[in-house]
């Protein structure tokens, strides 16, 4: 039996950590020996996870750096020790001498950080890039500078990118590290079609086009203000049109700000986390993408095996989910793409059915065994180190 680790920075309702808990959940089902570290203790998830899952929490080492911020923030990179230790003392600290078969940073950053400096010579090394990293943000943290980062991806096996858009911006970026491969998130269809048929814990006024946007409340990734900005514009051309924020996020406040700014409460409404998103997904005309950048956004597939239609901002992931256009609407990424493409759609009858039909036709897309066999392929891969 491999013993599995996966290493992560929190189990928070994200799209990046409801992958981990589907591909864990699977492989434990499958007779893996799986252990989740996490590192933060936001533990949102935790009860999803398969109860012979091994689950386990380090945090962050105290250090004097901690109680000094002023101090700390002038001598450091981050003001952490784990941006001045090295790799092998990370992994050390955070994992210490159990072996494993499979050691998986499955996020960028300090999870990087940690399993390159692994001692274990017969393990397998993967990580996981789930974003377009020219445009995200994050993958340098703990690290002094960008030739640390890449050093610490070279060390890997494999790395593992969940869209082809992806791939060309870790390599424009990171570096040719020549260990890259592309493999599409893993999605549990049949546990998103029975959650999707379970109650909504909030219900709220529907308009005659209702739309839901699923994720992180961070609208310098998110775009959550300029979707805002043009629902509020339609409603007040006179479009019958409702919005549900669905998720949690530092920018709660901010995005909550704006509802109120614009007069808007009575049409755009925020439901907080929510740990089971697929009912509100389920219950709207469109899901919307509007976001500056993704690496895949689980969202829009969930919306495609729900066979709710989808319309997105031209951005990375949504763009092959979407095959360019054709299983669902893509806009220019910009609040004025957004705006013009929810138009067209009050404005054409018809329309918004033609792209229901699409994202049902696209739902075959996603076959979750053959994703599952090509990462376990990796587990018995040849080391090359």
């Amino acid at each position: 039996m491999k013993k599995i680790l996966f290493i992560a920075p929190s189990l928070t309702p994200g799209g990046m950590e409801r992958m981990l808990v589907t591909i864990a959940n699977r492989l434990v089902a499958h007779g893996y020996d799986v252990t989740v570290l996490i590192l933060d203790d936001i533990t949102d998830l935790r009860d999803e996870l398969d109860e012979r899952i091994t689950f386990r929490r380090k945090p962050y080492k105290t250090h004097f750096g901690q109680k000094l911020p002023y101090i700390r923030h002038k001598l450091y990179d981050d003001g952490m020790w784990e941006t001045r230790a090295t790799p092998r003392q990370l992994y050390q600290y955070y994992v210490g001498d159990e072996k494993f078969d499979v050691e998986i940073a499955f996020f960028r950053g300090m999870c990087v950080k940690i399993v390159s400096g692994s001692t274990n010579k017969d393990a397998v090394h993967l990580a996981w890039v789930h974003s377009d990293f020219r445009k995200a943000r994050g993958y340098q943290n703990c690290f002094r500078d960008m030739s640390e980062v890449y050093d610490a991806y070279c060390r890997f096996d494999h790395v593992v990118c969940v869209s082809k858009e992806a791939h060309i911006g870790f390599q424009e970026t990171i570096g040719d590290t020549r260990n890259t491969t592309v493999i599409y998130n893993m999605l549990p269809t049949g546990d998103i079609l029975r959650k999707a048929n379970e109650p909504a814990s909030l219900t709220f006024r529907k308009a005659a086009l209702h739309l839901v946007i699923v994720g992180r409340l961070d609208d310098k990734t998110k775009g959550q203000l300029r979707l805002i900005d043009a629902v509020t514009r339609l409603h007040d051309e006179g479009n019958d049109i409702s919005l549900a924020i669905v998720g949690g996020g530092d920018d709660h406040q901010l995005i909550k700000s704006r509802i109120d700014e614009q007069n808007a409460s009575s049409y755009v409404f925020m439901t907080r986390m929510q740990k089971n998103p697929y009912p509100y997904i389920k219950d709207a005309d469109l899901l919307v993408c509007s976001s500056y950048y993704e690496g895949y956004n689980l969202t829009v597939a969930e919306a495609l095996i729900i066979g709710t239609p989808v319309l997105s901002t031209d951005c990375t992931g949504p763009r092959e989910i979407l095959d360019g256009g054709r299983y669902g609407m893509i806009v220019d990424n910009s609040g004025e793409g957004l705006y013009e493409g929810l138009k067209k759609l009050c404005d054409t009858p018809g329309l918004l059915e033609s792209y229901r039909e699409k994202a049902s036709q696209r739902s075959d897309f996603f076959d979750e065994d053959k994703t599952f066999v090509r990462i376990t392929g990796l587990f018995d891969d040849t080391k090359n180190h």
